[in-house]
């Protein structure tokens, strides 16, 4: 009497099931969960491909299960590797969104308070964070260079009163 489809797939199954774990553990280098998930990964595909493999020969089983079995942990590895890299892509983008909003809100903070300075003070900061130097702005404003820095270091100041010292870095 010839064996059915199950019989023989459940026989391959009892045959090959414990060395393909060892194999997916020892010489492949995967953990236990994932082992278990892939070689059920495996076995489902033999199932479904039985139809095609059930004709072929023990040695050829075998090299089919093992080779089946090598491909599916590439694709794991390779899915893996992705994921990670997407992830860790996502991750510096929202690290970078969240730094550049931080600037674009202290920016936004500093230039209110810019904004409430008298218009000579503001005038004189505004100069120096173009990076004109204390005698350009004496000329253009007929003031001497030394009632700018004072000018400048008063609105500094009053800045600094108003939004703390998280901007020192702007001086």
């Amino acid at each position: 009497m010839e064996e059915t489809n199950e019989e023989r797939f459940t026989r391959y199954f009892c045959q090959y099931n414990d060395d393909l774990f060892l194999y997916f553990v020892r010489d492949l280098e995967v953990d236990k969960d994932t082992a278990i998930d892939l070689l059920s990964d495996v076995w489902f595909v033999f199932w479904e491909k039985f139809h095609t493999v059930k004709d072929l020969q023990e040695k050829q089983i075998r090299k089919w299960l093992w080779k089946t079995a090598y491909n599916k942990v590439r694709n794991y590895r390779r899915k893996k590797c992705y994921y990670s890299e997407v992830l860790y892509t996502t991750e510096k983008l929202d690290e970078f969104q969240a730094v550049e909003y931080e600037k674009d809100y202290a920016s936004e903070m500093l230039e209110e308070c810019i904004r409430s300075l008298r218009p000579l003070e503001q005038e004189v900061i505004n100069t120096r964070r173009t990076g004109k130097s204390y005698k350009d702005i004496s000329r253009k404003l007929n003031k001497s260079v030394a009632s700018l820095e004072c000018i400048y270091c008063r609105a500094v100041k009053k800045l600094k009163l108003m939004i703390g010292d998280k901007l020192t870095s702007f001086w």
